[in-house]
């Protein structure tokens, strides 16, 4: 058998770290956290975060609906840490409303997320987190599943708790309920092999050390 870790975190604690990138693939985590006014704990770990357009304009387009105020304001702040991918499938979907008018079809965020993990392919030394509280996200891993951890919000912010980068998670998901979203609370952690679960936590406990408690 592989051993994972290893695949996942090659070589980050004997000579030198890993790229790790995490990735939102879908809108939910992006409301969810703005809705507890909680964005910039995706960028705890200390990673480069990443947006597929189409999910970022997913989440943004409707100014009045929760959480796109506070996404767009988090991405204006942190331009230099948070990019947003441009995608062909957010651009020829504007191009065929443009000709056909109608409405947005429902799978483009997961159309632009994979594209954008198609158009980065991770070299030797790349892994990526996906974060995603999709149920059919799974077809997106098999693009490279020896390079990708899949998390759900929940499975994130349990992590960031218990590397003690945040106080509760579940204070954040009540905070979300508060203002009127319900948050999927779904688990994907306890599927995941042992030694990937390991390497998970090593990246989030390195920024830990290497940061100061927020």
């Amino acid at each position: 058998m592989s051993n994972l870790r290893e695949l996942f975190f090659s070589r980050a604690c004997v000579i030198m770290p890993v790229e790790v990138t995490l990735i939102v693939t879908d809108v939910p985590p992006l409301i969810t956290l703005a809705a507890a006014q909680c964005l910039d704990y995706l960028l705890y770990p200390e990673l480069p975060v990443i947006v597929p357009d189409a999910v970022f304009y997913e989440a943004t387009r409707q100014i009045d609906k929760l959480g796109a105020q506070e996404i767009l304001d988090w991405r204006r702040a942190n331009s230099l840490r948070v990019r947003v991918e441009p995608t062909e499938a957010l651009k020829n979907e504007f191009e065929r409303l443009a000709r056909q008018g109608g409405r947005m079809t429902k799978d483009l965020g997961e159309r632009a997320a994979v594209e954008t993990i198609r158009n980065h392919p991770l070299a030797e030394d790349e892994r990526a987190i996906l974060l995603s509280d999709d149920r059919d996200v799974d077809r997106i891993v098999v693009i490279d599943p020896e390079k990708i951890i899949l998390l759900t919000t929940w499975d994130y912010l349990r992590q960031l708790e218990e590397a003690q980068r945040i106080q509760s998670a579940d204070a954040v998901f009540a905070a979300a309920r508060e203002r009127g979203r319900n948050p999927p609370s779904h688990e994907l952690w306890s599927q995941h092999d042992p030694e990937i679960r390991d390497a998970v936590r090593a990246v989030i406990e390195r920024a830990h050390r290497d940061s100061p408690k927020r």
